[in-house]
């Protein structure tokens, strides 16, 4: 599956008023220093940080530097020499990496259908030393690389800083701390925190070294964790303007959205991202009752059920094109059809909320009746009394129980052996990412599986961590740790805003085990 798409001549329908609201909405950025690296390496022995201004290089030389912690921002260098005169450039390779398998793969040799552009390197040619070497781009990296091309016999290079700037528009002291009492889920607590913090910028974005911009399906589980941790609300709205003031020419909502050099949605379309803009309204209203947002963002929102609804078969299911534009998760042969009936059930409860909010009772009750005739759909076509769970085209997709599971579409009691069934088929389609094992943590509680759910979360997110992750990927298959959906890891996301939800489940999973048991994770 690729998420590419190219519209000839493509117009976006844009709402001057609506994108004006996101503009004011608009956060400043916090600058963070680091001024040295906390570890550094040359040629593969230690070398102590405080030591690197006085250590000269030369042609092959390989200075490994390490911030101790994923950053998103700029690199500047203080650049000099030793030796003779200077006579000739110095000829630099920088290598930025979030985790150390970034480095271990040749750029050369990766040939996957993302844009090789995206990986994070650069080659310079400094004339004249001593310098300053401002890198241009912003960065997000916990590793920088310098190999030394070539200099000449008569000077040497000398790297007397490397000091960074990381940037977000996240508070940390706004951030009311926690501590977990099993040291796991404190480091998977800290690790979710970084990677949201790390994605919060302008707007939320999807990864800040890959794509760098705004995903609606991202945004939703970014939200749910502001909500337990930085709450940054305004940008939380900021980026629900956004998706409503430029959308397709008849009302969909964009899978994404650019923000530079002005906005413009891309001409993307996933039917279960769109879907996901109501039910990220509603949680976004729950928190914070905000009447106005609401009354603006209400019609938008309902237009997407009501685009995608309208086109259901006559047994009331999802048609085969709507399912193929959907994504749900990086997963090869995966049918979507129930999964995307799943999403549409959960959006049209969300739509009879806000109507309710909205005090318009009667579209409150139609979009009820609606969830529940895409219930009775679900379990008329896909529901197997023989497999005890929804089979759909013969496949046991995990992906199917969980979304239904979700849409409470699945028989009373049946969904924890309807999941465990999915799980346990041979050649089931398998959960590929973090934003696919959030939402199976959810479907696990929803079925009173919480200890299921606190078990998963630990061996999921933390494998991520025993593989030395400080922020969470993007994609990650324990039984395949360089696997990638984009044919190289080299492009993967190694701070991705889709596995930042840990911070948001504890928070589910100890109020549930204080509410039960009186005790605290």
């Amino acid at each position: 599956m690729r998420l590419i798409s190219i519209i000839p001549d493509f117009h976006p329908k844009d709402d001057a008023v609506l994108l004006a609201r996101a503009e004011a909405l608009k956060p400043e950025l916090i600058y963070t220093p680091y001024p040295a690296p906390q570890a550094c390496s040359l040629n593969g022995e230690a070398l102590p940080p405080e030591e690197m201004e006085h250590t000269p290089l030369s042609k092959g030389d390989v200075l490994l530097l390490d911030y101790g912690r994923h950053l998103v921002g700029r690199l500047t260098l203080t650049l000099d020499c030793a030796g003779s005169h200077q006579d000739a450039p110095a000829f630099l390779q920088l290598d930025l990496a979030e985790v150390t398998g970034e480095l271990e793969e040749n750029p050369e040799d990766y040939n996957g259908w993302l844009s090789c552009s995206w990986i994070q390197r650069e080659r310079v040619h400094v004339d004249q030393l001593p310098a300053q070497l401002p890198l241009e781009r912003r960065y997000a990296f916990r590793y920088v690389r310098l190999t030394v091309l070539d200099t000449s016999p008569k000077y040497q290079l000398l790297v007397k800083r490397a000091a960074a700037v990381a940037e977000s528009s996240a508070d940390w002291n706004a951030l009311e701390k926690h501590t977990y009492k099993d040291p796991m889920l404190q480091r998977i607590a800290e690790a979710s925190l970084n990677t949201l913090a790390d994605c919060t910028q302008l707007v939320l974005e999807d990864g800040p070294k890959r794509d760098r911009r705004l995903w609606l399906g991202d945004l939703a589980l970014q939200a749910l964790a502001h909500y337990t941790s930085f709450k940054s609300m305004k940008l939380i709205r900021r980026c629900l303007y956004l998706f409503a003031g430029s959308r397709f020419p008849d009302g969909r909502m964009g899978a994404n959205v650019f923000t530079e050099p002005q906005v413009e949605v891309d001409d993307t379309f996933l039917a279960d991202y769109a879907l996901m803009f109501p039910i990220a309204l509603r949680d976004y209203v729950k928190q914070t009752g905000d009447a106005e947002t609401l009354r603006e963002l209400l019609a938008p929102a309902l237009e997407q059920v009501d685009l995608i609804a309208d086109g259901l078969d006559g047994d009331g299911l999802v048609t085969a094109e709507s399912a193929q534009s959907s994504f749900i998760d990086w997963s090869d042969g995966l049918n979507r059809a129930a999964a995307l009936q799943g999403v549409l059930i959960c959006a049209c409860e969300a739509c009879a909320e806000l109507c309710l909010q909205a005090q318009d009772g009667e579209r409150s009750k139609r979009y009820t009746a609606l969830a529940e005739r895409l219930r009775g759909a679900a379990r008329r076509a896909w529901w197997s009394e023989e497999a005890g769970c929804f089979l759909i085209g013969g496949q046991a997709a995990i992906h199917s129980q969980v979304w239904l599971t979700l849409a409470d579409a699945m028989p009373q009691g049946r969904a924890g052996q309807a999941m465990k069934k999915a799980l346990e088929t041979p050649g089931a389609p398998e959960m590929q990412t973090p934003y696919m094992h959030h939402y199976y943590l959810m479907a696990l509680m929803r079925a009173g599986q919480w200890q299921e759910a606190e078990d998963h979360l630990r061996a999921y997110w933390g494998s991520m961590i025993e593989n030395g992750a400080d922020t969470f990927w993007e994609c990650w298959n324990p039984a395949d740790p360089a696997g990638s959906p984009y044919g190289g890891r080299i492009v993967n996301s190694y701070c991705h805003a889709w596995s930042c939800t840990p911070v948001y489940v504890l928070t589910l999973l100890e109020k549930h085990r204080e509410e039960e048991e009186g005790g605290s994770l």
